[in-house]
């Protein structure tokens, strides 16, 4: 990592092996780590509630219903955008089995000696296979109580060496969420009237930008004083994601609160990306969301997002959406640059609203 004048502190050590050092529930978290406060945190508990609202969207319904089962469903999806920007995915056709698979390949991974770990060490933020530990890119002062492994894997797949099955795991994922991706963007695109070919070209979507990243929150003796993931919103037009259901730590922002998501294989979660927001002009708004630790399971998460390419297509709101009375909010970005915009971004504001007119 660059030394530049936000440059974090070194890390006290990656994540998953400080954990195994810290051991015993009196120990303490280094400071680094302490990013709760308790006192202005206390709608942490997420509201059960809300909890059992998070809608549900049936992939078949989608896919495979007949035309009026389809154009209701493509109505919910858009509905569901707009008011609350994440959903619960049902029938969606990856198997319990494969989720298992996959969230045990990133484990194993995790637990090899660190030597093994290490080659991949995170230079970059845009490096196409690393591994790296918790900072937070909206943050330049914290540490996360999280290690993760992330690999671009569309339009061409990286993969680390071991385990030795984890790369014919990996491909069968991608192509299985590849072909959940395009048919929730081929329903966003008719939700929000916009020309799927159109779409398709102007982003560049028969060639997309896809990554993976599995991540892992071991238990902390002080899960109450530390994120394992900060506020955050995704660079991307869509994310999916998996997890292991040992412990649900994943919240999400809905309405000004925190909203647990509770969220049993093989459901996967859906939710929005800066992306989506972009070339939306605004009315699909991207989620913000975090995650909470235990002091007893460890959770593993894998997620995946979809993008137009890196270097190749500026990100921009759809003109077919633009009028007099709507103009323009955002300007037009590659997603190389808005990587490096929010990387570099220091202020508390969103790095979207540094992209309004």
């Amino acid at each position: 990592m660059a030394a530049t004048s936000t440059a974090l502190p070194p890390p006290p050590g990656f994540v998953k092996e400080l954990a195994e050092q810290v051991g015993s529930s009196s120990s303490a978290v280094p400071s680094l780590f302490i990013t709760r406060n308790q006192a202005a945190d206390a709608d942490a508990d997420a509201d059960a509630n809300i909890t059992r609202q998070i809608p549900s969207i049936d992939f078949l319904l989608l896919k495979g219903g007949n035309p009026d089962e389809r154009l209701r469903a493509v109505r919910d999806l858009g509905r569901v955008f707009e008011e609350w920007g994440f959903f619960k995915l049902v029938n969606h056709g990856i198997s319990e089995s494969l989720q298992t698979s996959m969230v045990k390949a990133f484990m194993e991974f995790f637990d090899q000696p660190p030597e093994e770990k290490h080659v991949y060490n995170m230079n970059q933020i845009l490096d196409s296979l690393c591994y790296g530990t918790g900072f937070g890119l909206t943050s330049k002062k914290h540490w996360y109580w999280r290690d993760f492994l992330r690999m671009f894997v569309r339009p061409e797949l990286h993969s680390p060496a071991k385990p030795a099955d984890f790369r014919a795991i990996l491909e069968e994922f991608v192509l299985q969420t590849g072909e959940v991706f395009n048919e929730l963007l081929r329903a966003v695109w008719e939700s929000l009237e916009l020309e799927e070919s159109f779409m398709e070209d102007s982003l560049q979507l028969k060639t997309p930008n896809q990554v993976l990243v599995g991540n892992i929150f071991p238990p902390c003796p002080q899960p109450e004083l530390v994120l394992g993931m900060p506020p955050h919103t995704d660079m991307c037009l869509l994310t999916l994601l998996i997890q292991s259901n040992a412990f649900n730590g994943l919240q999400a922002m809905h309405d000004g609160k925190w909203v647990l998501v509770d969220l049993v294989p093989p459901t996967l979660f859906v939710c929005t990306g800066d992306f989506l927001e972009i070339v939306s002009n605004g009315r699909y708004k991207t989620t913000l969301h975090r995650v909470i630790v235990s002091n007893e399971h460890t959770r593993i998460s894998v997620g995946t997002s979809i993008s137009p390419p890196l270097e190749d297509v500026v990100i921009a709101p759809a003109p077919e959406l633009l009028s007099s009375d709507c103009p323009a909010i955002f300007r037009g970005i590659t997603f190389k640059e808005y990587a490096t915009l929010k990387r570099n971004h220091n202020s508390t504001e969103s790095t979207l609203d540094v992209l309004k007119l």
